[in-house]
């Protein structure tokens, strides 16, 4: 065996070699990096609705913050209209028999009673 065959020889035994040992692509790895790309889309599209969704969340923020304001201002009119009432309460409750009478009937004292509107002899 000369040393050209002897090298012609190790040759092709390292070339078999290197066919095994660095290996190609194999069926599987094509099926993942598929399946792969696919869950990337599926994120994107994901990130794409979570960014919807949170706009609609800080639009709906916006507006109870604006609804929250409304109810402050609601609130403090109720609160200085039960201050006013209590004020008037108190005001007549001060008040002796004789006031009492009197304020009434300056206050209503325009409306006829309804014993006065009758005609039957049992209310006259």
């Amino acid at each position: 065996m000369s040393s050209k065959e002897r090298f012609l020889y190790i040759a092709i035994i390292f070339f078999i070699a290197l066919w095994f040992l660095i290996p190609g692509e194999e069926e599987y790895v094509i099926d993942y990096t598929s399946k792969i790309d696919k869950l990337e889309q599926k994120v994107d599209s994901l990130h794409n609705v979570n960014g919807e969704l949170t706009f609609k969340i800080d639009t709906l923020n916006v507006q109870i913050s604006k609804l929250d304001q409304q109810i402050g201002l609601k609130d403090n009119r109720i609160k200085t209209l039960k201050w006013k009432i209590n004020e008037k309460v108190n005001a007549v409750d001060s008040f002796n028999d004789d006031e009492l009478t009197r304020f009434f009937t300056d206050r209503y004292g325009q409306y006829l009673d309804s014993i006065k509107k009758t005609n039957s002899k049992v209310s006259n």
